[in-house]
């Protein structure tokens, strides 16, 4: 703990205003650093040096001193500042020494106090600080977090309606191989006729009997590819109905982040708003 000038000035205008008598407050060089009559400040005071520098706990100057100095001394009682078991100050009063002695063993006692009440307030100052920046990025974190929850949940957006038009485009090329397959099963009866109508006509329908033959063939290859192609969007369709499956479950899992994201930034700003208030009890003790 040290001695501080603001402390100092503060605790010797208040013992001087409210007794009446002139104040000093000596640092622990012995030099005054708080003057109620705004004279001194910067000499050494000699009576407070001999308490920093030896084993004494005060300094007093009687009438009989102060008679006999030439009006070098005043009467008066220095005593020693003492905090955490040190010197660090002495406090001193210009007065007779019967009314000198309690008010300066008094008012070292309230310098002592205020000093550490002041050391308690930087040290809440600090961990304010250090609150508001913990909180300044868990914030920081918080909205990078929302923001690609966000981007998330647009992508799941985005490939559950392409798996949705994928599905749909499946179901409309099905229906068109259901037409193929219709359009070669009518192909397939039509050769059917033309190579009966060939045997008909005997030798004068060889050459339809080849095209009958040829248009049979080509339905019954129609038929087949429209059947591997069935199967093929068939596989097609499971895949994206567990493609769909997951979007969704999906799209489930980060709405439910966001939300949970969005209860993370409220509690941040209500410990800010706590932090705030800290910091500003810190500013009025």
């Amino acid at each position: 703990m040290q001695m501080t000038e603001g402390i100092a000035n503060r605790i010797a205008e208040l013992i001087a205003r409210e007794s009446g008598y002139p104040v000093i407050v000596c640092n622990a060089a012995g030099e005054i650093i708080a003057d109620s009559d705004h004279k001194r400040v910067g000499v050494v005071h000699s009576g407070a040096r001999s308490i920093m520098t030896t084993e004494a706990e005060y300094a007093l100057i009687t009438a009989e001193d102060e008679a006999g100095s030439g009006g070098k001394l005043r009467e008066g009682f220095n005593v020693a500042i003492r905090a955490e078991g040190r010197k660090i100050g002495t406090f001193g009063v210009a007065a007779p020494v019967e009314i000198a002695r309690p008010i300066t063993k008094i008012a070292a006692g309230l310098v002592v106090s205020t000093l550490r009440e002041e050391e308690l307030k930087e040290v809440i100052r600090g961990q304010v600080n250090k609150l508001n920046d913990s909180l300044g990025q868990a914030a920081s974190a918080v909205q990078q977090i929302a923001a690609s929850s966000q981007e998330v949940a647009a992508i799941s957006q985005t490939v559950t309606e392409v798996a949705a038009t994928g599905a749909r485009q499946v179901k409309a090329t099905a229906g068109i191989i259901d037409f193929i397959r219709r359009v070669a099963k009518q192909t397939n009866l039509l050769g059917l006729n033309a190579a009966i109508e060939a045997a008909r006509a005997g030798e004068q329908g060889k050459g339809f009997s080849v095209v009958a033959g040829e248009v049979r063939k080509l339905a019954e290859e129609s038929g087949r590819s429209a059947n591997e192609i069935n199967g093929i969007l068939t596989q097609f369709q499971d895949v994206m109905d567990r493609v769909m499956e997951g979007v969704l479950q999906n799209a489930t899992i980060t709405q439910e982040q966001a939300r949970s994201t969005q209860d993370i930034a409220h509690m941040v700003d209500n410990v800010r708003q706590v932090g705030l208030e800290l910091g500003s009890l810190a500013e009025s003790l």
